[in-house]
């Protein structure tokens, strides 16, 4: 078979060609830059969505914190308060106890007092009565032996 020849295009149609072979990767480009933005602007969207659902998370997790060391705060100021009253009450009993106790004491004290100085009244006029005999006796003794003694003289 013969070999066939091809016919080379004209100047003016490589000329032509060229230029729509321009236009087509110029629009080729702007579509492929036009895809890349809207990609990069749905890209940052989501971003930017994923970064404010992030800031409620960490609002949530804060406030969650906050709530939780205000009711601790709360029970804390209960328990203590309650405490408070249990210890006021036990201290105004054993104030109270305190106060009768002290008020029995010194009761009775007087009463052992004035017991002691009864006592000791009686036995001070008990002995007063004795040494009185005891005098009468030794006076009488003395008298006996004086007489004696100037008998016997």
């Amino acid at each position: 078979m013969p070999a066939k020849t091809t016919k080379q295009p004209s100047k003016a149609t490589v000329k032509k060609a060229s230029a729509k072979a321009k236009v087509e990767v110029k629009e080729a480009v702007d579509a492929v830059e036009e895809a890349v933005e809207t990609a990069a602007d749905s890209v940052f969207a989501t971003v930017n969505q994923n970064i404010g659902k992030a800031q409620n998370v960490a609002k949530q997790v804060w406030f969650a914190y906050l709530g939780a060391v205000g009711r601790t705060y709360e029970e804390v100021v209960t328990r203590y308060d309650a405490i408070g009253e249990t210890l006021q009450t036990r201290y105004t009993k054993l104030n109270k106890e305190r106060q009768e106790l002290l008020g029995d004491l010194v009761s009775r004290g007087e009463k052992v007092q004035d017991q002691a100085e009864t006592r000791l009244k009686e036995g001070r006029a008990t002995l007063e009565d004795k040494l009185e005999a005891a005098k009468g006796k030794l006076v009488g003794l003395t008298k006996s032996v004086s007489k004696d003694l100037k008998k016997a003289a």
